[in-house]
């Protein structure tokens, strides 16, 4: 992968959570559009499963953060590194980290009086693009692991 590509997918990794955004705005203008609601009673709970999620998938990226370490004697992993494709990656893993981080801690602010209602748009955004970025990681990984028995 030339450099160029791997900055111009770089710029799009940094720019992924904007994904949630755009979503949550699509179905705000629905919402006052077409007067469709998904109508969450009870937000509390729902950023208490949110909450667990996102402490989950941090400890899922963890293990995979092993298992990438156990990679490193495998020929098709070292030119993985040298191409580049494996930069891209990294970036997805730690944006992705980050905005674990920034849903676990909107699920919390829910809890509170102040700001309830703001924290429980951006957790609902943030869910839906670590969900994106989750699906995407763990693809890669089934591919890397659909190499190991390639080689074997």
């Amino acid at each position: 992968m030339r450099k160029t590509e791997i900055k111009k997918l770089k710029k799009l990794v940094y720019f992924s959570p904007v994904i949630g955004v755009i979503i949550g705005f699509i179905y705000f203008l629905i919402k006052a559009k077409y007067s469709i609601s998904l109508g969450f009673t009870d937000i509390r709970t729902l950023a208490t499963i949110v909450a667990g999620f996102s402490f989950t998938m941090l400890g899922f990226l963890a293990a995979m953060a092993t298992f990438l370490f156990s990679l490193q004697k495998y020929k098709f992993f070292k030119r993985w590194l040298e191409d580049g494709n494996a930069e891209v990656f990294f970036s997805l893993y730690k944006v992705s980290i980050v905005c674990l981080f920034i849903t676990f801690a909107a699920s919390l602010i829910t809890f509170t009086s102040q700001g309830q209602h703001l924290s429980f748009k951006i957790m609902m955004m943030f869910i839906i693009n670590n969900i994106v970025q989750l699906s995407v990681i763990t693809l890669v990984l089934v591919n890397k692991i659909s190499s190991i028995q390639n080689t074997q």
